[in-house]
């Protein structure tokens, strides 16, 4: 019942929202530790990736008028990253015992997908606009992330 009171009668707690991103940061950490054993994890990239994220969404919220609904939105939206990211090593580790890495791999980079969609439809709710806008401005914030990581991390 709390969603169809609307976004703004959702509980806000700076509290919540620092620990969800502990949580989320903490599970995309110990993800790259499972998931690439032996390389450099880059704890401090998978730390900047998340706030620059949370960033993104500040902005995009202050940009379309609702300021107020960033605590809320960022928790989602930092949650929903924190389960995802536990499927993606569930999947990955799960594929992996039966195929190869790079069909693991795959499995992963769909469930990324899916969290671009999850994504999407909660800054959509957030800012009161049509879900494919939502998918659109998380498809942004993705492009956004991967460009940064590619910037920061040499890849083979």
């Amino acid at each position: 019942m709390l969603l169809r009171q609307g976004p703004d009668k959702l509980p806000r707690s700076w509290l919540v929202f620092f620990v969800a991103l502990v949580i989320s940061v903490l599970v995309s950490m110990s993800v790259s530790e499972i998931v690439l054993p032996g390389i450099d994890p880059m704890h401090d990239v998978t730390l900047l990736l998340a706030i620059l994220n949370v960033g993104f969404y500040f902005v995009v919220l202050q940009v379309t008028g609702y300021p107020e609904r960033f605590v809320q939105t960022a928790i989602a939206i930092l949650g929903a990253d924190a389960v995802l990211t536990f499927f993606y090593m569930g999947g990955f580790l799960a594929v992996e015992l039966v195929a190869d890495k790079s069909t693991a791999f795959t499995l992963a980079w769909f469930i990324s997908c899916w969290s671009v969609s999850v994504e999407g439809h909660i800054i959509a709710r957030a800012i009161d606009r049509h879900w494919l806008v939502g998918i659109a401005i998380a498809l942004a914030s993705y492009v956004l992330l991967l460009i940064t990581y590619w910037q920061l991390v040499d890849t083979p």
